[in-house]
């Protein structure tokens, strides 16, 4: 139904775009503030289990998506570090290598390869999901 939540958050899905995030601090009233450090600008990160478990200066890579002010992840986390940076280099297309910064996080391929180096890495083996508690 136009106008609805249920429609306004599949647009946001559909136009997802994928980020990686510095965490600057926890927002006053639920989830992150983080910097994109692509596109150099602030996000609110609302995802309650992120919040909890993410410390000031942790960096993931995700794919967001934003119904309104606020953004919320869509799909797997990846935490990144600078140590990945040679490796996600090395695997890298070489057409990719070319590219700006900004565009290149666009380009689903450079998503593609910080999940297959993140997964050859044994990063993911260190990530755990857990449920919240229900409220009573």
């Amino acid at each position: 139904m136009a106008g609805s939540d249920e429609a306004l958050v599949l647009e946001a899905m559909r136009v997802a775009r994928f980020a990686i995030l510095a965490v600057e601090r926890r927002h006053e009233a639920a989830g992150l503030i983080a910097t994109d450090l692509f596109r150099r600008n602030q996000v609110w990160l609302v995802d309650v289990g992120l919040e909890r478990c993410l410390p000031e200066g942790a960096m993931i890579a995700t794919r967001l998506y934003t119904p309104e002010r606020f953004s919320m992840t869509a799909g797997v986390n990846v935490p990144f570090d600078l140590e990945l940076i040679e490796d996600l280099y090395a695997e890298l297309p070489r057409q990719l290598r070319q590219r700006e910064l900004t565009t290149l996080i666009d380009d689903r391929r450079f998503a593609e390869t910080i999940y297959r180096v993140a997964l050859a890495d044994g990063i993911m083996d260190r990530v755990a999901y857990q449920e919240l508690p229900q409220n009573p």
